[in-house]
């Protein structure tokens, strides 16, 4: 998946890459996002899991329509679950086909809105189970990175979002406010690890983002989202995904 879109107050783009060697169809991680009600989210299923990119799909649509609140996260996920039915396997399979079956889907998740303040400007509350990361960039460099700020805390077994009641991670809440020009950057695992290491190295990445959401057609955009994307690769192959956020400028309060 890749492109931009220009939709009510914001301007944004998203792209995503299988890992090399795979096909599109094998690309695990999921992105969804509702412009015109300023959500936007990104999930990576677990290669263990059942069905695990129908399960970050379906977890990444269930943010945009509805963000949760810390205070009904488990209802929300409820309903998330709600008419959950992945394809059964069908005819004989390894115990290990089978095991994975039972033990269901499983993706990590990160969710983020905008909201409109009453002073003016925007503020921006986000939601992560695991390591799949946002960032809030001003000017060239970043001011938050939630919920990993370390390039070398990033293993192979982040808290998940399970499609059964039993093993989910609990999330964690972040909340700030953000200027006009600002950046929100949601990434996947191995790009938000490149992310943050290119700030360490001092050559941070988010002058190129910028520049990619600056372009004037949309091809162009999502071109360098993508080329991003392909050299977070080079530093680790693995499923990448990426959504970034222009921060506007506010819009004229009602009168």
């Amino acid at each position: 998946m890749s492109g931009v879109t220009t939709a009510g107050p914001v301007v944004w783009g998203a792209a995503s890459l299988p890992k090399i060697g795979n096909r599109a169809d094998e690309n695990e991680d999921a992105i969804a996002a509702a412009p015109a009600g300023l959500r936007f989210a990104v999930a990576d299923g677990a290669t263990e899991g059942w069905h695990s990119k129908a399960w970050a799909d379906r977890l990444a649509r269930a943010f945009v329509v509805r963000p949760p609140a810390p205070s009904d996260f488990a209802g929300w996920l409820t309903e998330a679950r709600t008419g959950w039915d992945p394809p059964a396997r069908s005819g004989p399979a390894s115990w290990y086909a089978e095991e994975k079956e039972i033990q269901g889907a499983y993706a990590t998740l990160l969710g983020v809105r905008l909201i409109p303040r009453a002073a003016g400007g925007w503020a921006w509350k986000a939601v992560a189970v695991g390591d799949s990361c946002l960032f809030v960039v001003r000017g060239e460099r970043h001011t938050h990175a939630f919920p990993i700020d370390n390039p070398e805390v990033f293993g192979s077994s982040p808290l998940l979002v399970a499609s059964t009641p039993a093993g989910s991670g609990e999330p964690d809440w972040m909340a700030g406010q953000t200027l006009p020009g600002d950046l929100l950057v949601l990434a996947t695992d191995a790009v938000a690890a490149w992310l943050l290491q290119t700030a360490a190295d001092a050559t941070p990445a988010w002058p190129r983002v910028r520049t990619a959401l600056n372009e004037p057609d949309a091809p162009a955009r999502a071109a360098g989202l993508r080329e991003l994307l392909g050299d977070a690769q080079a530093a680790k192959n693995d499923d990448a995904s990426m959504v970034a956020v222009l921060v506007p400028e506010p819009a004229e309060p009602p009168r």
